[in-house]
């Protein structure tokens, strides 16, 4: 609000900046598609770079390079769940935390040549001027009541919407025509003009802890169909990490589910390890999970990681479109 009243200044650097956000709490997908958007633009040759808040991490107030591009020089402690989980999945892009984002965007032109950044979580930051707004939607579950926190879910009025370049449309896959093209007047409500994209998810491996550790068979699902498996997850919607699992063709059998942002400890871990034993059965976290365990303590416990990658279907043309006028070619 105080940068809205001019009160506090915001400030533009020497690259394009394009923000990821949303206008609700909880998991919408953009960790996934802030991935997707930094591939993307590093394929069509853009020394791109992606700052994040590092929510919750020690470095947050001071801000951290989490990763060079080539390797990780941070702890996820340190830098963040998600900063980590992007910098192992982001090769040649480098990754900051920390939500003194100006300052890292300064060290990384810098450090790094670089001149386009993706800031994660940027909707409602408004230190650094972008040059491109994309919001993300969850198609199942919008608005919620549509009531701002603590009422509801909004971070702010669906009227917001109107500052957005793009809006994507995640979990489109689980909707109906009818529903989108409900949800698509109702947000024509509030933005007449931007590109309406339909994002989706899709696994792309389950392997091994520790052959996801040594980033080896990143493409391979390894479990056989009805594997009997128990899932782990410290995450803002545990409920579609869970789907995704099931709908894998998997047996769940057991749910384990922590507090977003939740350190593992010697208890959780040995929790998993008697619940493996008790239902013969495997146990199946995320990658957002994977960067915070311990391997050593992990070594007897039979545990799978399950990696996606997202990908926008529906309305990518003119996205696209929108994207290169804003940025320059």
């Amino acid at each position: 609000m105080l940068y809205i009243w001019q009160i506090r200044r915001s400030y533009r650097v020497s690259a394009a900046v394009i923000s990821i956000g949303n206008i609700t709490v909880g998991g919408t997908g953009k960790t996934p598609f802030t991935c997707f958007l930094a591939k993307y633009l590093y394929d069509h040759h853009k020394n791109v770079a992606v700052l994040t808040r590092g929510y919750r991490s020690q470095a947050e107030a001071t801000g951290v390079l989490v990763s060079d591009g080539e390797k990780i020089v941070t702890t996820s402690a340190l830098g963040g769940d998600e900063a980590c989980v992007m910098a192992r999945l982001l090769m040649h892009i480098p990754v900051w935390a920390g939500r003194k984002r100006y300052q890292n965007a300064l060290h990384s032109i810098e450090k790094f040549n670089t001149n386009v950044f993706v800031l994660d979580d940027g909707f409602q930051h408004w230190q650094l001027v972008r040059d491109l707004d994309i919001v993300l939607l969850d198609g199942t579950n919008p608005f919620g009541n549509g009531y701002v926190l603590p009422r509801g879910i909004l971070r702010e009025p669906v009227l917001q919407l109107r500052r957005a370049d793009i809006i994507v449309l995640t979990k489109a896959g689980k909707l109906t025509v009818a529903k989108k093209q409900a949800l698509a007047t109702y947000i024509r409500r509030y933005n007449k003009t931007a590109p309406l994209v339909e994002a989706v998810t899709e696994v792309v491996a389950c392997i091994p802890f520790s052959a996801w550790v040594q980033r080896m068979g990143e493409n391979n699902c390894v479990l056989e169909k009805r594997q009997r498996v128990i899932t782990i997850s410290a995450l803002g919607n545990p409920l579609d990490f869970e789907e995704t699992v099931q709908r894998q063709g998997y047996q769940v059998v057991s749910t384990r589910r922590y507090a977003d942002h939740h350190r593992y400890e010697a208890a959780d871990y040995q929790t998993w390890r008697l619940l493996a034993q008790q239902y013969q059965a495997v146990c199946i976290t995320t990658e957002k999970d994977a960067v915070k365990i311990e391997a050593v303590q992990v070594k007897d416990i039979p545990l799978y990681v399950l990696s996606i990658e997202m990908k926008w279907t529906h309305g990518r043309e003119e996205a696209e479109r929108v994207l290169w006028k804003k940025i320059g070619a």
